[in-house]
């Protein structure tokens, strides 16, 4: 029986995302009405120039103008691609900036820093995320000082224990151990 995996925590809003739709969207109809209103401009100032001039030239109707239609879609299309440019910018900055940030503090945590608070500005995509990262890193860092806490504990109680030979040996074993798990906590916490 397999079962169907659902994603629980988007990282990305649906805000987001339906803010682009409909940027996307506006600007689509935009460049159609400027190109029509374009067209329709250019085309009516070469009609009037004709009409107005003495004579008709000898092209055939599609031809007188298809002049303005080509400069208009010349326009439209750079108008367009610099909208989109500008809004893939946009949208670049938004993810790229927190993105880099969380890596920055993945990086800090990795090395065993658990200080700090990974803090976002709160319209940021990734806020949510942060936030797990943060309860995580609040969490390893109890658990790591409850460890070292027990470890220290362990050490002193074996270190009050009467001698004898095999208590001795015992000892010697506790305190390896302990050393050991101190040793790793401190190569954790570089």
């Amino acid at each position: 029986m397999t079962r169907e995996y659902k994603r629980k925590t988007y990282y990305i809003k649906n805000s987001a995302q339906s803010k682009f739709i409909f940027r996307f969207v506006a600007i689509s109809i935009l460049g159609g009405i400027l190109a029509v209103c374009s067209f329709n401009y250019l085309a009516y100032k070469k009609i009037d120039t004709v009409l107005y001039s003495m004579r008709m030239p000898k092209i055939s109707p599609g031809g007188l103008l298809w002049s303005e239609m080509i400069y208009t879609n010349i326009f439209v299309i750079i108008f367009i691609l610099l909208v989109f440019i500008l809004t893939a910018r946009n949208l670049y900055n938004k993810i790229h900036g927190p993105l880099k940030k969380l890596t920055n503090d993945i990086k800090r945590m990795k090395s065993g820093d658990f200080s700090k608070d990974i803090a976002l500005r709160q319209k940021d995509e990734f806020q949510d995320f942060a936030d797990a990262l943060n309860r995580m890193s609040y969490k390893l860092d109890g658990q790591f000082t409850t460890i070292e806490n027990a470890a220290d504990k362990i050490l002193s109680t074996a270190e009050q224990i009467p001698c004898s030979q095999d208590r001795q040996i015992q000892l010697d074993e506790i305190s390896n151990e302990t050393t050991r798990i101190t040793q790793t906590l401190q190569s954790f916490k570089i």
